[in-house]
């Protein structure tokens, strides 16, 4: 119950140091989280992996017998069983669950703000076997991720297709959030206004930018080994290309990803078969080279969807 509580006061930011948002009831363990809240809570605890989590300071009292009370935690953050912790929440306010009789087991380690950095990733990595961790999702709270996801939430795209409204590209930098955000946005007004706000085709991931980058900067034989291997990749050389995290930047991003998104459609159009994936990096990576990468990407910010409209004519 005080899961459920503190998720539904803080939400995703008791997850900042998580390397996934929540990710709905659709795959098969958080079916299984729910199944085992509303059928068989009393057995929760058995079932369940439990959480770990970090805080800077704590602070216990004398708890009874020779226990000791839990009465103060800094800076708690749940760097593995979000999902869990999630999920009661969820049970409790969708299905109007039980929670009286779930017990879940917890492991708080306390670290200091110096080392938090460096320390957190691991003891999500090593702790985390509910579900699978991806070498994007270790890399979330990468500084450089940090402010690319603090520039998507307030940078208004420009309107398009003679609309006033304008929107935002939603940067998903932990697996999960979009759907996380969509359904705590409350009512279905809400949530039909975060719809209207961040369309579902201005979402992109860490794998999608790097997929972006890597073909703009031709490396197009990078890309085509997959999402993954081409993020590690996009990873490692990240330090050496000192890039900054700007406006100038953020544009690049969304432009490079509407050439790209554009070319997916058109070479589907052409109906080449399975190799759609090395078709489009490579074509942009030799548009990217033959104009020596002089294309005005800013002007395809500026046009956004107009953009796409002059490409599928060309």
């Amino acid at each position: 119950s005080f899961l459920a509580t503190i998720y539904g006061r803080f939400g995703a930011r008791l997850l900042e140091r998580n390397v996934r948002s929540f990710l709905q009831a659709r795959g098969a363990v958080n079916k299984g989280i729910k199944a085992t809240i509303l059928s068989e809570p009393d057995r929760f605890l058995a079932y369940n992996n439990g959480i770990s989590a970090t805080a800077s300071a704590v602070e216990l009292g004398s708890g009874l017998g020779e226990g000791r009370e839990l009465l103060k935690l800094k800076d708690l953050q749940i760097v593995n069983g979000g999902q869990t912790t999630a999920s009661l929440f969820s049970a409790a306010v969708k299905d109007s669950a039980d929670l009286s009789s779930v017990s879940v087991q917890a492991k708080f380690t306390i670290v200091t703000p110096s080392v938090a950095d460096e320390l957190v990733p691991w003891i999500s990595k090593y702790s985390n076997t509910q579900n699978k961790v991806s070498a994007a999702d270790l890399s979330a709270n990468d500084p450089f991720h940090i402010a690319v996801e603090k520039l998507s939430r307030t940078v208004w795209a420009p309107a398009s297709d003679g609309s006033q409204r304008q929107t935002r590209w939603f940067y998903e930098r932990a697996r999960g959030q979009y759907n996380d955000e969509y359904t705590r946005a409350g009512s279905a007004g809400e949530r039909k206004k975060f719809k209207g706000t961040h369309p579902t085709n201005q979402k992109f991931t860490k794998t999608d930018l790097a997929k972006f980058l890597n073909t703009w900067d031709q490396f197009p034989h990078i890309v085509s080994l997959g999402a993954q291997k081409n993020f590690m990749n996009f990873m490692q050389r990240l330090p050496e290309r000192h890039l900054s995290v700007d406006m100038v930047l953020f544009e690049r991003i969304v432009a490079t990803g509407l050439l790209f998104r554009t070319t997916e459609k058109l070479v589907q159009r052409q109906c080449f078969g399975g190799y759609r994936a090395q078709i489009v990096t490579y074509t942009l990576a030799k548009l990217s080279h033959t104009t020596g990468q002089r294309l005005d990407l800013a002007a395809i910010w500026a046009s956004l969807h107009s953009a796409i409209s002059i490409s599928r004519s060309s």
